[in-house]
């Protein structure tokens, strides 16, 4: 899935959200339509790390926001 169009990540970030909702995994708070870079942006976050073995499975993947994801692995 390395090469994928920006329509198919779009589907696939469409069916995450419609599984777990708008709301981050991390803390539990809303997500909203804040832009790429802003701390409160939506992004899609590994459970299992890639780096640890985890993929880019539907079912390996959470919303959460941008600064709730980068604190998690950093």
């Amino acid at each position: 899935m390395a090469n994928m169009t920006p329509r198919t990540k779009r589907n696939r970030r469409d069916r995450v959200i419609a599984a777990h909702g708008r709301v981050c995994y991390l803390c539990g708070e809303p997500i909203g339509d804040e832009p790429a870079g802003h701390p409160r942006a939506f992004t899609l976050d590994h459970v299992v790390a890639k780096g640890a073995g985890g993929g880019n499975e539907e079912s390996n993947l959470r919303p959460a926001h941008f600064e709730c994801n980068y604190r998690r692995h950093h």
